[in-house]
């Protein structure tokens, strides 16, 4: 009879072993606690990314009980930045907010492997939604895409970006296309708005809200932004879509992504962001520079990736002849 029993249990045993190992693995994956919160930007102080990273990582550390950073890594068009945050401790909390350049193609530029947003980094979330618009210096510009255009057949022209292959250049390259624009890309590793205000730079393509002050200062002129509607801004510009161009609109945007060593928090990171974002006093200061905070969960933000990479290989495609 005891035989018998310890036959049964044997068995008993041995069908829950590989169960035990289930468990085992899946206690394995369970997220150690964060040490801290490092919001590293690829720019450096003062610019879009590193002002909104400043106003979440406060709120973002409260709700994660730790202590909260934000990181400067300028350089390498975001390469830097990419590494560091890929080389960091899981449980440091070493996350990236940028743009898709910063992680998909800022390595193209050194012929290095691209990283691939969704393999090596974990999109944790959308931190928003922009709008795109053409300026030119008020005191150098013409006052229209189209005088533009028919300037640049006359001189030569040109415009900036932060660097060859950046979804600045593309969208600039793309639009100058469309629109029968001739005009040389400058690319700058500094910012490039002192030679734009200057006339040494004609046109720039860039986020509405990083030039949004010089725009109600009067010291920048908006051609046309890359909008399906009018935005409200000096001057009234009409947007691509009144002009011919509806397949120019575009939106871009910044996200925050873990790397994939932090694949186990990221649905708690989601959410701190989430609820980060719905907060009033962040919808308001998102708000006052012309940006839409996005507060999204992981499937629609890994979506929105897809999107975005499928868009600028397109681009990439159409200027350079190849994607990645």
């Amino acid at each position: 009879m005891s035989t018998h029993l310890s036959r049964r249990r044997l068995l008993r045993f041995a069908a829950l072993a590989p169960l035990a190992g289930v468990a085992a693995r899946g206690h394995a994956k369970t997220a150690a606690p964060l040490r801290g919160l490092q919001l590293v930007v690829p720019v450096p102080p003062g610019a879009q990314p590193d002002v909104i990273a400043r106003w979440l990582i406060d709120p973002l550390a409260r709700r994660a009980g730790v202590p909260g950073l934000v990181v400067n890594r300028p350089g390498a068009a975001g390469a830097l930045a990419a590494d560091a945050v890929l080389a960091a401790a899981p449980d440091s909390g070493t996350l990236l907010l940028g743009g898709l350049d910063h992680v998909a193609y800022s390595h193209l530029n050194s012929n290095r492997r691209a990283l691939d947003p969704l393999v090596d980094f974990v999109p944790v979330g959308a931190i928003n939604r922009d709008t795109w618009v053409v300026v030119t210096a008020s005191d150098h510009g013409p006052r229209t895409l189209a005088a533009l255009a028919e300037r640049s057949r006359r001189e030569p022209l040109n415009y900036a970006s932060l660097g060859e292959g950046t979804t600045a250049h593309l969208v600039s390259a793309r639009l100058c296309r469309a629109a029968g624009v001739e005009a040389q890309h400058v690319p700058y590793r500094d910012p490039w708005m002192p030679d734009l205000l200057a006339g040494r730079i004609h046109f720039v393509v860039a986020p509405t809200p990083a030039v949004l002050p010089l725009l109600k200062a009067g010291r920048l002129r908006a051609l046309a932004t890359l909008t399906d509607e009018r935005l409200p801004l000096p001057g009234e510009p009409p947007n691509v879509r009144e002009l011919g161009l509806a397949d120019q609109v575009f939106h871009g945007g910044l996200f925050l992504y873990a790397p994939a060593a932090l694949a186990s928090q990221a649905a708690q990171l989601n959410a701190w962001l989430v609820e980060t974002l719905s907060e009033p006093e962040i919808v308001q200061r998102y708000r006052d520079v012309a940006i839409e905070p996005t507060p999204i969960g992981l499937d629609a933000t890994a979506a929105m990736v897809r999107r975005r990479l499928q868009e600028v290989d397109a681009m990439r495609l159409a200027v350079f002849g190849r994607t990645r």
